[in-house]
């Protein structure tokens, strides 16, 4: 149990995401595993190198026959560093599916983002965070971070449109960071469209284990980047993450999740999405307000969304406070303030996602319905542990020493 505050909210209050492994929002594709930093519980090792063009279009087509996708995650590796990056942006959106590059940001620049938006990218998802070695920025605070931050969204905007979101991991060093982020953020509304948390996890490294390919014993800690011997140090859940915003960030709430495979209470990922003008929020949605956008888009387009093509909509998403409360107590405050009238109307989703984590029957509470699974040997495989089977053919299991 993590040390940090666990207060559980009813399920009830929020909407389980309707997504299946069979009809997900996101297709996540791998198009290399090299990259020109290093990020501390990075999930990928360089194993093969950037795939070819024709594997990564075989892939895109599967995701496109298999998944049911809106969008296709674009990562790696840092896939910026892919030689046929353009080719790849431009061959998902020939097949109706949004490119959204996730990207460490490192390589990118005002020509490289015009020859990519001019492919179809229709979003970036920049990570950032005080724990990557980056250069010119290691060592520096989250805070100090926040300028970065600001530099990318700048030129997102101005190179535009563009979907633009930020990652970060969360350590507990950075953890008390997490609002000096979200203040950033909500003052920037009409260029910050998203905001990701990911809790910090890893393999638990542990006397009393024993780590399973099949019925053979393997020393994980020699042939994976992602081990942690602190037990402390991935003890951080959604929960935590979730409580710290709810203190801090004005208006803020969930409305949407998913649930664990293996535990009943888990909540992998949480989704909330504020509502207001350029420079501050004054709302959020409920959870009827993502159920009416989760299946409406269904209805409509044939697919879940994950990505919108651009976060600014007219007062036109107010009539959604027929049907949900907290929209309606949004649109008040709104009418509250003549100068709102002038403005436009801003979204700004805030995700929190916490990765596997070992049960106490040591085995692995996954996110159920994942919506990173990628393709890989035939098979679409959790991206999280997908090195689990590039190193031993599939999952690591679990047991204890003297079972």
């Amino acid at each position: 149990m993590s040390k940090l505050d666990d207060t559980y909210p009813e399920k009830s209050q929020f909407y389980r995401l309707p997504w299946s492994k069979n009809d997900n929002p996101i297709g996540w594709l791998e198009v290399t595993d090299t990259c020109n930093i290093y990020c501390k519980g990075c999930y990928r090792q360089r194993l093969t190198g950037h795939k070819s063009l024709d594997e990564i279009k075989e892939e895109i087509r599967l995701f496109k026959k298999w998944r049911n996708c809106d969008n296709i995650s674009i990562s790696g590796g840092e896939p910026l560093t892919h030689p046929d990056i353009e080719e790849v942006v431009a061959y998902c959106w020939e097949h109706k599916m949004k490119p959204i590059l996730l990207t460490n940001a490192v390589l990118l620049d005002k020509d490289r983002l015009k020859n990519l938006k001019a492919a179809g990218l229709k979003g970036l998802t920049i990570h950032i965070d005080s724990f990557q070695e980056r250069p010119h920025w290691t060592g520096k605070t989250e805070e100090d971070l926040n300028e970065l931050r600001m530099h990318f969204a700048e030129l997102v905007h101005e190179v535009g449109p563009f979907f633009c979101s930020f990652n970060s991991t969360v350590y507990h060093d950075t953890f008390d960071s997490i609002p000096v982020i979200m203040k950033w953020a909500n003052q920037h509304l009409d260029k910050v469209h998203s905001i990701i948390f990911i809790t910090y996890r890893g393999v638990p490294i542990r006397d009393d284990l024993e780590y399973l390919s099949g019925d053979k014993s393997v020393k994980v800690e020699d042939a994976l980047s992602y081990t942690e011997s602190d037990m402390d140090a991935i003890d951080i859940t959604s929960l935590n993450v979730y409580n710290i915003l709810k203190e801090h960030v004005p208006f803020y709430d969930a409305c949407g999740y998913l649930g664990g495979t293996a535990t009943h209470e888990a909540y992998k990922w949480f989704i909330g999405i504020l509502i207001g003008t350029k420079n501050r929020p004054i709302g959020c949605f409920g959870r009827k307000g993502m159920e009416i956008a989760q299946v409406g888009h269904h209805l409509f387009q044939g697919t879940y969304p994950a990505y919108p093509l651009t976060n600014k909509t007219g007062r036109k998403l107010f009539l959604l406070s027929l049907f949900d409360r907290k929209i309606k107590k949004t649109f008040g405050r709104y009418l509250k303030n003549p100068a709102n009238l002038l403005s436009n109307v801003y979204l700004q989703s805030i995700g929190i996602i916490q990765a596997p984590d070992l049960t106490s029957a040591h085995g692995q509470d996954m996110c159920d319905s994942c919506p990173d699974i990628t393709w890989y040997d035939g098979q679409m495989v959790n991206s999280c542990r997908m090195d689990e089977y590039r190193k031993f053919g599939g999952f690591i299991q679990f047991a204890k020493k003297d079972e």
